[in-house]
């Protein structure tokens, strides 16, 4: 007998509103207070969105975006930069993690919940696959990004699918490297995106692209899907989520950035993301005086890389101490990131220690 599962349409609502809702699902489905869910999103008005680990000044252009009405807000899952207009549709599945027939692995619950959605699209008529580690692609075009996160013993995880995409507005409102390029490179990155109206020529109703990611969610995974709303209880808790998530501290994040004047910065770009690192170092005593570090990566706990950032303050930076440091904190706090291991974030803060010198 198959499961049954909630469909939980919440429709068009501004930024804030969808990113509290996703708080308010997954602690309610890791309380056990609300069953299996498949949530459809959509965003108006149009916004961008940056990931948990990410700096707002660093990843929007702020000032187009007020000029064009676009809201800015931060997900509770990690990634990148997003921009979301009215036609996009958003997908996510809350579970637990024991869920029978979801891998616990998160590289294989990865494929697993990107197949169900490319059997969805499938049923359009479009020829979609998996792209490791979480990207979902039309002969080699992203057409939809995906990650997650997770509290206590429940997992949200989510997905963006493009339909008829702004790219225009997308490269303004956005920080992206592209900015410099010459437009035969920005009309190459272009290219690297496609969306469900240019894949078929037209865009099916938004009904009809729901019902058909529901059924292909439902034959991959096995489950009966449900229409339901949502609970009492998920709507007391939202009114009263809905005021951290539209404030200034959430969208800006709690932390803060090293000052400009002493700040030693590089990059690293891993299968898994990019991992952008910020140091003010202490050349007398030898030592990291306080360490930020954000990207586009997916991190398991989310919090994970602000304790990462704790234990590399007033800690050594010789080079053999940091990889040390490193090692130990991803063994002590059990730390999961898809696509990006130990050595990776060591070369991240190596390559800006040695900025430093």
């Amino acid at each position: 007998m198959q499961e049954n599962w909630r469909l939980l349409d919440t429709g068009c609502l501004p930024a804030a509103h969808n990113m509290a809702l996703d708080q308010v699902i997954l602690n309610a489905r890791s309380a056990n207070l609300v069953p299996n869910t498949v949530r459809y999103l959509q965003f108006a008005p149009h916004c961008v969105l940056v990931g948990y680990h990410q700096s707002v000044e660093l990843e929007v252009e702020e000032e187009y975006c007020r000029e064009h009405g676009i809201e800015i807000n931060r997900r509770i899952t990690g990634g990148g930069n997003l921009y979301w207009d009215e036609s996009q549709l958003g997908w996510e599945l809350y579970a637990p993690k024991n869920t029978p027939g979801i891998p616990r692995r998160l590289d294989d619950m990865y494929r697993l919940m990107c197949e169900s959605v490319v059997a969805g699209l499938e049923k359009l008529g479009v020829k979609a696959k998996f792209r490791p580690t979480n990207d979902i692609e039309v002969e080699g075009r992203k057409i939809s990004g995906t990650g997650g996160t997770e509290i206590g013993d429940a997992f949200l995880y989510q997905g963006t699918l493009l339909t008829d995409f702004d790219v225009d507005t997308m490269i303004n409102a956005l920080k992206l490297p592209i900015k410099k390029l010459e437009d035969k490179q920005v009309d190459s990155f272009k290219q690297r995106v496609t969306c469900l109206k240019e894949v078929l020529g037209y865009l099916p109703p938004m009904e009809q692209i729901k019902a058909a990611l529901a059924e292909g969610i439902s034959e991959v995974l096995g489950i009966t899907l449900e229409p339901s709303g949502l609970t009492e209880v998920e709507k007391k808790a939202f009114k009263q989520e809905l005021p951290k998530f539209q404030s200034e501290d959430w969208i800006r994040g709690l932390r803060i950035m090293p000052q400009e004047n002493d700040l030693k910065v590089a990059e690293h770009k891993t299968p898994g993301g990019l991992i952008r690192v910020s140091l003010r170092l202490d050349r007398n005593r030898q030592c990291i005086k306080s360490a930020f570090i954000t990207g586009d990566f997916f991190a398991y706990p989310e919090r994970s890389i602000m304790d990462l950032e704790a234990v590399l303050k007033n800690s050594s930076c010789m080079p053999a101490d940091v990889l040390n440091t490193v090692r130990q904190f991803f063994i002590t706090h059990e730390v999961n990131i898809p696509g990006v291991d130990v050595e990776d974030f060591y070369h991240a803060l190596y390559l800006a220690m040695d900025k430093g010198w």
